[in-house]
């Protein structure tokens, strides 16, 4: 559970960091269940074109139930739900590797300008990205403009029709935007952290990230929860392992 405080900063800010949320032998395995994915192949895979080292992997809780069982953890189940305040789903899951000097610049983005899309209704989701190796300012992490949730759908313009999971993303902004943002609002942060750590983020705050300039791989498990009466069917929708089709309620009881 977290504090009436920590709630607050989450609605005023757009994220929030919760230190040492796993640690000891459930860290150790959930580092180990990546390592094993990096074994595996399949269509939820993406790889980086020079090392072939893991870049995203969607649904990896398909491939090891050391991930599924932390997506069924009643803390985790109770602190969305103290955010969302609703009954809520698995929206999306993945892993994000920032492998070592490969690509994986990010430029600055709402999640929500591509999820509605995909059949969102409004910005409400959450994503919370579980720090699977320290991030420090060297090794790409999550750069955030706090408070940015607040502002609505931003000016941002097509540039990559096919950029759906792509560093050339669909949509970007302007600097214009950017700078107006972080005058309106508040300046960038990065979202450093040790392993183990939790980041909760809002489905609308802008966010980006920058090549991986350290010498360790930078890897976060993220899961998205949406509320399950904020999606609709869409004619066109991405493959399952992508966006989910299975809404069952996640309990914030045992």
């Amino acid at each position: 559970m977290i504090t009436k405080e920590q709630l607050k900063h989450y609605s005023s800010k757009g994220y929030l960091i919760l230190p040492k949320m796993y640690q000891g032998e459930v860290l150790a395995s959930l580092i180990t269940a990546t390592e094993r994915l990096e074994k595996l192949d399949g269509p939820e895979f993406f790889r980086e074109k020079n090392s072939g080292k893991i870049r995203t992997v969607f649904a990896p809780e398909k491939f090891d139930q050391t991930i599924a069982k932390l997506i069924n953890q009643l803390e985790l189940r109770q602190i969305i739900y103290q955010i969302l305040g609703e009954d809520f789903y698995l929206f999306q899951s993945k892993l994000n590797t920032k492998a070592c000097l490969e690509s994986g610049v990010w430029t600055w983005h709402q999640d929500f300008k591509f999820w509605k899309e995909d059949g969102m209704l409004q910005a409400n989701a959450v994503t919370a990205a579980v720090l699977l190796s320290d991030v420090d300012i060297a090794n790409g992490p999550i750069l955030l403009i706090p408070g940015t949730h607040q502002e609505g759908e931003v000016s941002s313009y097509l540039n990559n029709p096919e950029g759906v999971h792509d560093e050339n993303l669909k949509y970007m902004i302007h600097p214009s935007t950017l700078s107006s943002m972080c005058e309106k609002y508040e300046p960038i942060v990065p979202l450093l952290g040790k392993a183990g750590d939790l980041l909760l983020f809002h489905s609308n705050v802008l966010h980006a990230s920058y090549q991986n300039m350290g010498y360790l791989d930078r890897k976060l498990l993220m899961l998205t929860f949406n509320p399950i009466r904020n999606i609709q069917e869409v004619e066109h929708p991405r493959p399952d392992y992508m966006v989910k089709r299975n809404k069952a309620v996640l309990s914030p009881n045992s």
